[in-house]
């Protein structure tokens, strides 16, 4: 009975199913290919399977070597695939694919418009088919009351696609060419694959090409709802961008290059507050674009021949676009680049960027909040080109920018914060614009940075900043300066500016710079050193400005300039150091200047208006302890000392001879002390000066040649005329009185206590105008003066000279005079000790018109003027004083006046001497008052009244001949010559002109050295005319000549035949005198 149950309700119902079971697995690979045969042929492809297997314990599928093809081509090959499932982890609902590989799948996709054709099927009957059976919109929807169920769970432990491809093909527009893609999957490893719904987790390993672009990629990942990890790692992303042409936008789709991508990183996402935060642990990414040509358009255009971008251990986490922060390093490199953007053209041959990243963005007290720590940033750009347009332009060899230790913290514009330290170099940087060039071999700086804005406003500090720069040369439109090198060191730097706008801002400073050059349209300027030092602080509050200047030294060495006109300057060197120097200007009113406790040091100053002119020159100049201050026109300032060596002053270095000139002037030294001065007036203590030497070099147009500040044809000659070419009129100076305004200002004062000349001076004279050349030299012993003071009118000042000419001359004087007196008052002496006359002969020949023959001269005068009352006495000695002729006539008597060397002998003494005692007297209100007829008048009217005696003595014998008168203020004797009458119509001598004629031949006689000018003259009366004619016609002309030419003749004709010689006589051409008074004459003159 048992058997029986056995084998009825066990053995045969497993048999069959046993049997089914076999049956179907023979069956099924058959059944399968049947109708994957069938399916293919109703979409016109043909299909072949290689083999096809199917097991059931455990169920698995392998398949080998399928092919479709649509007559044409193979749509789909498959090398082999095979997929196994365990069986007991189904009933615990999980999937478990303990195999699953694919191996040398090749499928050809195509889309045409907007279907889709996947192994030769069109996907677009299957997508019409799901559209008809989506539920219609008014359906009601069934609410979904199934209990809630466990999900399935699907374990894949490794599946890989190796050798696989996919080769796309898209026409969306059949107008238009196919584009075609390929897609081959050199291997694809999922490991570790794992999860259920939204939760996942596993291994990717892929490498890839598309096109010619290569993929390498490794990822861990574990995602979930809640979080999501993934590890990832990028190995060799080439990218050949001309493969992905048809993929880009226009204009991206005319680019050429090739991109290269490698890096690793672990990739966190995580729920906070129910929003996702987002993670980048130990990012290490490298980027590489090689050959990028990148035209945006026309005009822009972008290449570059190899640009890399690495990050390296970087983190990054992202909460919102106002919470991330990144951390890390990144370094960008760049070589042969060219950027070019509508005209303006940049390119470099490298650029290097290196910095640590320490970036945060946050939201502090409701404000979004960038914060950069630790930043140290590393750029490097080497053979830069920036063209902005055709005339502005940058270029640079080498240029490198450092950020170290740098700390930002930015929230808005009014807000942030700056730390860090910066340098820069640059090498062989060229700047152009619009023809403006400025370019320099070598730029450094260096400057810590401490910058800060809040609400309290704006705050930087710099502890020492430097900069040093070298070859600098700018050429701008009429401006060139090179400079050979230049540092500046800037310490202790701060700046801050309130909210109302407050600026303040102070440094120390300190500037070298060597061999710098100006050159500004023909003019020339250049230094050898030059030195600054100073701090500064400057403040600017509304319409305030205050600079306040501290502890400033500046030197300077070997300056020269030179004008366009040749005017040349050049300083050995010098310093200036100020205590203090400040600067104030409040409402737009003009500036107020301080300076407290200058001092000035020079040596080698020598100025020059041309190559052959020097204007001024000395060894070295210096003051101490100036102080000043100055607000538009007012100022006063005071100082202790000013010292000038060796002061030499208008000197032509070469004439016409090329024989270089002394100077007009020549200080061995100049001493100032204790000056203070304003806008009014100037007060001096003492003024010493030593070793002063003058020298006149006059030329023979009475030009002064060492005169260099004017030049030659601009000099007057001066005028030898004793007497003024205007005379004042009394009605002029009233005129002078009524017209003076008002409000007039007292001229600028000048109190002086002491003034001395110490030391061998002199003033040297040679008068080339003159001959012989007159060569003279004063030398001062002794030249003082105390208390001139122009602001006190009743301060007397005393004036002493002393000094010698030549071995013997002496000249003393001493005046004591009141110069702000109303009228002049003063008391004064002059003595003069054996003056030699002879070599001032000519001065005297043009004045007076007499030459000093020999002559010494001793005067003592006293002059004293009370209220412009003069009052004095003039003691003159002359010792052998001859006067020889005048200057243009060497006869002892001429027409005009009479030559005062006739009658000087009879002056003089026994010992050959004219002593003159001459009282002088005078009043300066006088309009006709002149100060050389004062002076000169006087000696001029002794000898003439001394002598005038004399010479009418002298004539008395021959007073038909001669006629003497006296006139002009009885100083001048005018000679009158008589004329010889004759009876009317006659020419023959007569009874009647015996007298006179004997008289004429005794004058001859006794003056055997004069000469005779004899004139026949025709009267009216010789042509038989009562009374004169209007005219007379030429007969009567030539009768009338004859006639005074005939009496002419016998005069002469008598005078010889009475000794007297006829190379003394001359006859002039006859004249008719028709005049009234006139007489039948011949006039005489010697």
């Amino acid at each position: 009975m048992k058997r029986r149950y056995f084998r009825n309700f066990v053995f045969y119902p497993f048999a069959v199913l046993t049997g089914l079971i076999t049956a179907l697995w023979v069956a099924t690979p058959f059944v399968v290919e049947h109708y994957l045969i069938a399916y293919f042929h109703q979409q016109g492809e043909d299909a072949s399977i290689g083999k096809l297997s199917v097991d059931f314990f455990p169920p698995k599928v392998d398949l080998k070597n399928i092919t479709i093809n649509n007559k044409t081509q193979d749509t789909l090959t498959l090398k082999r695939a095979v997929f196994e499932v365990e069986i007991l982890p189904l009933l615990t609902k999980t999937v478990h694919i303990s195999e699953a590989k694919i191996e040398g799948l090749n499928l050809l996709v195509a889309q045409q418009e907007n279907n889709w054709i996947v192994a030769g099927i069109d996907t677009a009957q299957y997508l019409a088919k799901n559209t008809e059976n989506e539920p219609k919109a008014d359906d009601t929807e069934q609410e979904d009351v199934s209990p809630t169920r466990s999900p399935w769970k699907i374990k894949l432990p490794t599946f890989t696609v190796t050798d696989s491809q996919v080769n796309l093909s898209r026409q969306q527009d059949l107008a238009k060419p196919v584009e075609s893609d390929t897609f081959r999957l050199s291997s694809l490893s999922i490991k570790g694959l794992s999860g259920h719904e939204l939760n996942w987790k596993g291994n990717i390993v892929l490498s890839a090409l598309v096109n010619q672009a290569s993929l390498s990629i490794n990822s861990d990942f574990d995602y979930t709802p809640e979080q999501a990890n993934a590890d990832i790692s990028i190995k060799n992303l080439h990218l050949p961008i001309e493969s992905f042409h048809h993929f880009l936008p226009s204009p991206f789709d005319e680019v050429k290059g090739q991109f290269n991508l490698a890096g690793k990183f672990q990739l966190r996402q995580k729920q906070v507050n129910g929003a996702p935060v987002f993670t980048v642990n130990n990012l290490d990414l490298e980027t590489q674009v090689d050959s990028l040509d990148l035209y945006l358009n026309e005009t822009d255009h972008l290449e570059t021949q190899s640009t890399s971008l690495t990050l390296t251990q970087s983190n990054i986490e992202y909460v919102s676009a106002n919470q991330l922060s990144i951390t890390g390093a990144i370094a960008l490199q760049s070589e042969q680049s060219r950027i070019t953007q509508a005209g303006q053209l940049i390119q470099f041959g490298q650029l290097s960027v290196k910095a640590p990243l320490d970036i945060k963005r946050d939201v502090l007290d409701g404000e979004p909040t960038l914060t950069l720590n630790n930043l140290n940033l590393e750029a490097q750009v080497e053979a830069l080109d920036l063209n902005l347009n055709e005339t502005d332009s940058l270029a640079t060899q080498s240029t490198s920018l450092k950020l170290t230790q740098s700390n930002i913290k930015f929230v808005s514009a009014n807000l942030l914060s700056v730390i860090g330290t910066l340098e820069l170099q640059s090498k062989q940087s060229h700047f152009t614009q619009a023809n403006q060039v400025i370019q320099y071999g070598q730029l450094n700086l260096n400057t810590p940075l401490d910058i800060k804005r809040d609400a309290l406003g704006l705050t930087a500090k710099s502890a020492t900043t430097q900069i040093d720069m070298t070859d600098v040369s700018v050429a701008l439109n009429s401006l060139a300066v090179e400079n050979e090198t230049t540092h500046i060191g800037l310490s202790n730097l701060a700046v801050t500016m309130d909210p109302q706008e407050t600026l303040t801002a102070s440094l120390t400073a300190e500037i070298q710079s060597n061999k710098l050059s100006v050159r500004q349209a023909g003019n020339t300027a250049n230094y050898d050193v030059f030195n600054l030092s100073n701090t500064l602080s400057v403040r600017k509050e509304g319409d305030t400005i205050t600079a306040k200047n501290t502890q400033l030294d500046i030197n300077i060495n070997g300056l020269k300039a030179t004008q366009i006109d040749g005017k040349q300057l050049s300083l050995g060197a010098a310093t200036l150091t100020a205590e203090q120097l400040n600067v104030k200007q409040e409402n737009q009113q003009p500036p107020l200047l301080e300076g407290v406790n200058l001092n000035f040091s020079s040596q080698l100053l020598d100025s020059l208006l041309s190559n052959e002119k020097r204007a001024a020159s000395w060894k070295s100049a210096d003051f101490n302890n100036l102080s000043f201050t100055q607000q538009d026109q007012k100022f006063d300032v005071s100082f202790a000392q000013l010292n000038v060596a060796d002061l030499l002053l208008s000197q032509a270095l070469s004439d016409e001879k090329n024989k270089q000139l002394p100077p007009l002037s020549h200080i061995g030294s100049i001493k100032i002390n204790s000056v203070e001065a304003n806008q009014d007036g100037a007060s001096i203590n003492t003024i010493a000066t030593d070793s002063v030497n003058v020298n006149l070099i006059i030329d023979k147009q009475k030009r002064l040649e060492n005169l260099v500040f004017i030049k030659a044809d601009q000099q007057k000659t001066p005028q030898s005329s004793l007497e003024s070419s205007n005379t004042p009129r009394e009605k002029d100076v009233e005129d002078t009185v009524n017209m003076q305004d008002p409000a007039f200002k007292a001229p600028y004062y000048v109190i002086l206590e002491a003034y001395d000349t110490t030391g061998t001076s002199s003033i040297n004279v040679q008068d080339n105008s003159i001959s012989p050349t007159l060569l003279r030299s004063l030398e001062i012993e002794t030249l003082s003066l105390r208390k001139l003071n122009t602001k006190n009118k009743d301060q007397a000042t005393v004036l002493a000279l002393r000094a010698r000419n030549g071995k013997y001359a002496i000249l003393q004087s001493d005046i004591t005079i009141w110069p702000l007196a109303d009228k002049l008052t003063m008391k004064s002496e002059l003595i003069i000790k054996e003056a030699e006359l002879p070599p001032y002969s000519s001065y005297i020949a043009n004045i007076l018109g007499y030459q000093i023959d020999s002559g010494q001269l001793d005067l003592d005068l006293k002059l004293n003027s009370e209220n412009g009352v003069l009052d004095g006495n003039s003691h003159i000695l002359l010792r052998e004083f001859d006067l020889g002729g005048r200057k243009e006539s060497n006869s002892v008597i001429k027409a005009g006046a009479i030559p005062l060397n006739i009658a000087v002998s009879i002056l003089k003494d026994s010992k050959n001497n004219i002593d003159l005692d001459i009282p002088l007297s005078g009043d300066i209100d006088n309009p006709e008052f002149g100060w050389q007829d004062f002076l000169l008048l006087p000696v001029r009217k002794a000898l003439f009244t001394a002598s005038s005696s004399y010479l009418m003595q002298t004539f008395v014998p021959y007073a038909n001949v001669i006629s003497i008168a006296q006139f002009a203020g009885d100083q001048l004797l005018k000679i009158r010559v008589e004329p010889l009458l004759f009876e009317a119509k006659e020419s023959n001598l007569n009874a009647s002109q015996d007298v006179f004629i004997k008289q004429l031949i005794a004058l001859m006689k006794d003056k055997k050295d004069s000469q005779l000018k004899a004139c026949g003259v025709a009267s009216y009366l010789d042509l038989g005319f009562d009374n004169p004619p209007v005219s007379i016609d030429d007969a009567a002309k030539d009768v009338a000549k004859n006639l005074a030419q005939d009496r002419a003749h016998y005069l002469k004709d008598h005078l010889v035949k009475e000794g007297i010689s006829s190379s003394r006589i001359y006859l002039c051409s006859p004249e008719i005198d028709l005049s009234k008074s006139s007489k039948p004459r011949v006039e005489l003159n010697f």
